[in-house]
């Protein structure tokens, strides 16, 4: 009898819980006795994202197009992933050399991430570890350890900003220089084509208004001028 009992509570107990869950699980926006399946709003506005795992195109691109896609992220992945572990490497480099060497673990692992997150580069994480390592002997402990960390990594942070940005400077002065002689070497060339253009046009004119002033006559025009001479004879003198 206890058993049946025991059972018959049970049951009600789980009734009960489903019954609970069931009316908890409706909410705006569907209709009753559905459970959700989708957060409120689900439905509305337009959805963002790619329908497929290709980019948009994808069906119109020749076998050739969709090949060289796939090499091109895999490059881009692989990229990516070999910067990430290059700057993960040294930051672990940094870290080690500078608990070995006496620095707190808690401490070096903060500057080891800080200094990930702050965008240090591979070649900054070994100096840095070096001057915490200067820190630690010099006395300096708990909060003014950390302080220093900090300061130094954000120092380091705005050197690397200070580079990129002088960087960025000499690339633009050149793309401005390559532009100015590009520039002057189509100058050059369109004054070439009108000096060329202006002694064909002289030339013209020299040989529609006759020949020069010092120009030699042509040989025919001697010739012809050699009979005329010869068949006119000597000329006749006076009478007396």
């Amino acid at each position: 009898m206890k058993k049946i009992l025991l059972s018959f509570l049970i049951v009600l107990v789980l009734l009960w819980s489903w019954g609970t869950v069931f009316a908890q699980s409706r909410g705006k926006g569907k209709k009753a006795g559905q459970l959700v399946s989708h957060p409120p709003g689900w439905k509305q506005g337009k959805k963002q994202g790619w329908k497929t795992e290709f980019p948009p195109g994808w069906k119109s691109w020749d076998n050739a197009k969709r090949q060289q896609w796939k090499h091109g992220l895999e490059r881009a992945k692989n990229a990516v992933r070999k910067q990430t572990e290059t700057r993960l490497n040294a930051a672990l480099r940094a870290l080690e050399m500078a608990a070995r060497k006496g620095t707190p673990l808690h401490h070096a692992e903060e500057m080891a991430k800080t200094g990930l997150e702050r965008g240090l580069g591979p070649f900054d994480f070994e100096p840095l570890g070096k001057f915490v390592v200067e820190r630690v002997r010099a006395g300096l402990k708990g909060e003014n350890l950390a302080k220093a960390i900090h300061q130094e990594i954000n120092a380091r942070r705005q050197e690397r900003k200070r580079l990129r940005e002088e960087m960025k400077e000499k690339i633009r002065q050149r793309q401005q220089e390559r532009k100015k002689l590009h520039q002057k070497m189509k100058e050059k060339k369109e004054l070439g084509k009108l000096r060329k253009g202006k002694s064909l046009d002289k030339g013209g004119e020299e040989q529609e208004n006759g020949r020069g002033k010092h120009s030699r006559p042509h040989p025919k025009e001697g010739k012809d001028k050699g009979s005329r001479k010869k068949n006119e004879g000597p000329k006749k003198g006076r009478r007396s």
